[in-house]
């Protein structure tokens, strides 16, 4: 059976209420105050990952415009190497141009000089048929006064003698004539030859300009243009001093000229040509005052090339 009290104890009543009542709100709080760490530590960490992402973001922007001017300015490099080939391929083009008026001022020189000395040479054939005339003149005074000296004794002999003289005179004049005249034509034949020589070597050096101009032209529409881009070059300086011919070569990677003999660059450019086959870049150098004709550039740079370069290998 149960047991009821009349009475209700309120004091206990309270004070198990109150037990109850005080542990709830302390849990309460210590788990608000982690949910709010939590959220703080939650909220840092987003605001630290946002800002990191950020800082990503700015540095692939960066480094995509850095690779863009990276490629701009190689394609501005590689435009400018092929602006600075066109250039040497026109300043040497230039050059030869010079050597070419060089060449003909040289021949109407030449030429004129040749006037000069065929007008000296008659002038002194003059003068000296002169003097011969004089000398002639002189011995024919001379022929008469022994003439008049001795027509009274010996009047048939000096007349022999005298007729005799003549004609003699007049083999010397005749045979004295005609070597002056061959010596002459062997003058005017010599200048003549030395003039035709000339214009042939003046009209093979324009015929090879043109040559040179119709073959760069053919090139252009068949393939692609000469350039030193992704080759290796190698130059060679070509010019005639105090009459010596002076070759200097700077080989593939090299900063200084070295002077060497022909046999000397073809083994060098053989060995080149050798290790990098088609990808062998010939820069020929002919200085402004080179000393050389046209025809002698224009055989060197052509020989070179055509063994060595790998535009013109088949």
């Amino acid at each position: 059976m149960h047991r009821f009290d009349p009475y209700i104890d309120f004091q206990r009543l309270r004070r198990r209420q109150s037990t109850d009542i005080s542990l709830w709100p302390s849990f309460t709080d210590i788990m608000t105050v982690i949910l709010m760490i939590f959220m703080l530590t939650m909220t840092m960490v987003i605001i630290k990952n946002a800002d990191l992402a950020r800082q990503l973001l700015f540095r692939e922007s960066e480094q995509q415009k850095a690779a863009r001017a990276l490629e701009e300015s190689r394609q501005q490099l590689d435009q400018l190497k092929i602006t600075i080939t066109n250039m040497e391929e026109k300043l040497r083009a230039k050059e030869m141009e010079i050597i070419l008026l060089g060449d003909e001022i040289k021949v109407m020189e030449s030429s004129l000089e040749a006037k000069v000395a065929l007008i000296s040479a008659l002038e002194a054939r003059q003068k000296g048929l002169q003097e011969d005339v004089q000398q002639l003149e002189s011995a024919a005074d001379a022929a008469r006064a022994e003439k008049e000296l001795l027509e009274k004794e010996f009047a048939e002999k000096i007349a022999a003698i005298t007729e005799d003289t003549r004609l003699q005179i007049e083999e010397f004049n005749r045979k004295f004539a005609a070597l002056m005249q061959q010596l002459s034509e062997q003058q005017e034949l010599v200048v003549v030859l030395n003039t035709e020589k000339r214009d042939l070597e003046l009209a093979l050096a324009k015929q090879r300009k043109a040559f040179v101009v119709l073959e760069d032209k053919y090139n252009k529409l068949i393939g692609p243009a000469r350039s030193p881009l992704g080759k290796m070059v190698a130059a060679v300086q070509y010019a005639r001093q105090e009459g010596r011919y002076r070759i200097l070569f700077k080989g593939v990677g090299s900063d200084t000229f070295e002077e060497i003999n022909r046999q000397q660059l073809d083994e060098k450019l053989g060995r080149l040509k050798m290790q990098f086959k088609d990808k062998l870049y010939v820069k020929v150098i002919i200085p402004e005052k080179s000393g050389l004709s046209y025809n002698e550039a224009w055989n060197f740079t052509r020989d070179i090339l055509s063994r060595y370069d790998y535009y013109y290998q088949e």
